[in-house]
């Protein structure tokens, strides 16, 4: 069997850094074209070696380990992939038979328009960690009030394209993202869990009927945006008093539920089921008086998935936010007519997700375990219950200090005794 000739490149000193010149291929068009006279910097020039025209001993080693990956490429041409043909041809196909519609959904946000326009023309085979961490640095410098979450998340998408990338043999060596520091970035801001008496407060004001039984499916069950979104009339047990979790919509496409734990069946506490039963009622056929049994819940005209935004915005908004004198919403208001001056005794509207954290927060104050809380959410780990749905109140501070200071004085109390 003839040994396939391996090229060796040739080191030439361009301005200040040391560079490997040497023929490869690359994809272009789905077709693999052999250029040649490609250029790699290998490293900068030390200030010892200025007036050098040959390169020492370390840069000639640097280019034989550079030039081992280049020959390695040779039988597979999916390692002269770019880093985005990579994204794009194998790692979001990969995901989006792994994950839940809703995560791809985010990933796809952070590759489009936070990673992809900072990646040039660099190989998944070449790809180096100083090359990543200098990509988020400058994401970090365009991007003043990003916050530190959004970075970390950035640095994670990153490691798992080349992970996929190690893992299909399409480059040598660890994944490169490993040792990445990401920039410092903003803290995060604190968010917000609805009580049960803003709960109450919303359902009181607004009036559409469909905006009142998805306020009360987020709140008092827990069911995020994507799941009231793909409830169906089949998942609904009215004898049982419960509804079954199976799937989510997210930007109108139906998926899995973003984790196993969240398929599951929600208990419905009665003041629930009496407004699904009364919205199922006004659905039914006037003149046989049969119910729905199939189809989406909350459908359009057309029959898909209402949007939860759209909602929010033509059903809620407008009564939230409308002046207090004249019932019009800040946009439309006119100030020549007078102030606008929007009612006090309504709570701010923190977005559906608050609901999903007031549900943990609220149950934690009525003494309920975070196990518990945990399987009603249908939560993963308990951690993720703790750590990001459960806020400590007001009161429970105040509360605690008061049992500390029984406990001291008891404890003082007995010492003398």
């Amino acid at each position: 069997m003839q040994r396939r000739k391996e090229q060796t490149g040739t080191t030439v000193r361009i301005g200040a850094y040391w560079c490997v010149r040497f023929a490869d291929w690359r994809i272009v068009d789905g077709e693999r074209i052999r250029k040649q006279g490609i250029c790699h910097k290998l490293t900068p020039v030390l200030e010892e070696h200025a007036r050098l025209k040959r390169p020492p001993k370390y840069v000639l080693e640097l280019q034989a380990e550079f030039m081992k990956t280049v020959n390695a490429s040779t039988a597979r041409p999916e390692m002269c992939s770019t880093v985005r043909q990579f994204v794009t041809q194998n790692w979001l196909p990969f995901i989006e038979a792994q994950r839940s519609s809703s995560t791809v959904t985010v990933y796809k946000y952070y590759w489009e328009h936070l990673l992809r326009p900072y990646l040039g023309n660099q190989l998944v085979r070449d790809y180096t960690t100083a090359q990543a961490e200098s990509m988020l640095n400058e994401i970090g410098r365009q991007h003043p009030t990003m916050k530190k979450v959004t970075l970390h998340k950035l640095r994670s998408i990153l490691s798992a394209i080349f992970k996929r990338a190690v893992g299909q043999g399409l480059r040598p060596g660890n994944n490169p993202i490993r040792e990445v520091t990401p920039p410092k970035g903003l803290p995060s801001e604190e968010t917000y869990a609805y009580s049960l008496q803003e709960i109450r407060q919303l359902l009181g004001a607004v009036t559409d009927e469909v905006a009142r039984v998805m306020i009360a499916l987020a709140g008092y069950c827990g069911l995020s945006k994507s799941e009231i979104q793909g409830l169906c009339w089949e998942n609904y047990d009215a004898t049982k008093g419960e509804i079954a979790i199976t799937s989510g919509v997210v930007a109108g496409k139906r998926g899995d539920t973003k984790t196993k734990a969240r398929a599951a069946s929600v208990p419905l506490i009665p003041s629930v089921r009496e407004l699904l039963d009364l919205y199922r009622l006004r659905l039914g056929d006037p003149k046989t008086g049969e119910l729905p049994k199939t189809g989406v819940m909350f459908a359009t005209e057309v029959k898909t998935p209402l949007d939860m935004k759209n909602v929010y915005t033509r059903r809620i908004y407008p009564i939230l936010y409308a002046c207090a004198e004249c019932g019009k919403t800040k946009k439309k208001h006119r100030l020549e007519e007078h102030e606008y001056r929007r009612k006090a005794d309504l709570p701010q509207w923190q977005g559906w997700h608050a609901f999903r954290r007031g549900l943990a927060t609220n149950l934690n104050d009525l003494g309920v375990l975070d196990l518990t809380i945990q399987r009603i959410l249908r939560h993963s780990d308990v951690t993720t219950t703790r750590k990001a749905y459960i806020k400590p109140m007001e009161h429970q501070v105040t509360e605690g200090m008061e049992k500390l200071e029984v406990e001291i004085r008891r404890s003082e109390g007995s010492r003398v005794n």
